[in-house]
């Protein structure tokens, strides 16, 4: 009985392989030309998308940023005119309409705004220390409570009954008193007692959309401030008339930066101011 040959060593094995089925070989290919171009031509347009609504979202940031700087800008604006028409006028109610010294002055010429306002802002109020002689140039008073007397500014010397208007030209002590040299001779005499009055000026200007108080820049971007004088009937005038009731006070105020479909984003400011000093009664008659 013959046992079969063992096959020699190293000798290659031949090993059929399986065919593929048609359905696998669906499974294994890739994606055509069309389908990738239609897939990124649907990836381009939800990007688009995205990137369209960051960009809104970026300008509508920008305009609330904008909108929030220009209205605490009106509000920092409003808040310090407020104060001062408030003041103006203090100190000054014996001051007549020939001193030709009102509590306020506007004016507009050229494109700019001019806003005088006087009065004692700084409380440089004091009383007569000594008796004045009518024709004196002197006067000695008791130092005031705040503020100090400056050589060049204008007083007001009111008895109650009559009262003047003169500028300092010299201001010394006195022993526990303080010395103030005239301008020209006083008319009347005075006795111990009358209030003594520093009157200070306030100016602001507008021009080219800068708004400054004695010359320094309180803001930018400034479009408009307008003054409007209330009667005591309700009139409301650009001219002030002797029975004023209140201000109204009228700014604008812009940013800088202007977006693409909107243009700069702006607030408004208006409100009316209420005379506190019967000044105003007495010298813009």
């Amino acid at each position: 009985m013959s046992t079969p040959r063992p096959e020699a060593s190293g000798s290659p094995c031949r090993q059929r392989k399986p065919r593929l089925d048609a359905s696998r070989r669906a499974s294994e290919a890739g994606f055509t030309v069309i389908e990738l171009l239609v897939s990124a031509a649907i990836g381009l347009v939800v990007l688009g998308v995205m990137f369209g609504a960051v960009a809104v979202q970026g300008r509508s940031a920008a305009s609330q940023r904008g909108l929030a700087d220009a209205q605490q800008t009106g509000r920092h604006l409003g808040e310090i005119l407020r104060q001062d028409l408030r003041m103006a006028g203090y100190g000054m109610l014996g001051v007549g309409a020939d001193a030709d010294l009102p509590p306020l002055d506007y004016t507009t010429s050229g494109g700019t705004g001019t806003l005088i306002l006087r009065g004692a802002f700084s409380n440089t109020v004091t009383t007569l220390a000594q008796s004045a002689a009518a024709g004196s140039n002197t006067l000695v008073v008791a130092p005031p409570l705040a503020g100090a007397f400056l050589s060049g500014a204008r007083i007001v010397v009111d008895s109650g009954l009559y009262s003047e208007v003169r500028t300092l030209t010299a201001v010394s002590s006195a022993g526990a008193n303080i010395s103030l040299t005239l301008s020209s001779p006083l008319g009347r005499a005075y006795p111990v007692g009358p209030s003594v009055s520093q009157i200070e000026e306030v100016t602001y200007v507008l021009s080219g959309g800068l708004l400054t108080r004695g010359g320094v820049l309180l803001a930018d971007e400034v479009e408009s401030v307008a003054l409007s004088f209330v009667a005591q009937d309700g009139t409301v005038s650009d001219v002030p008339g002797d029975d004023l009731r209140g201000i109204v006070l009228d700014l604008t105020v812009a940013q800088p930066d202007a977006l693409p479909d909107s243009g700069p984003p702006r607030t408004r400011v208006r409100t009316e101011v209420q005379v506190r000093n019967l000044a105003f009664r007495q010298g813009i008659a």
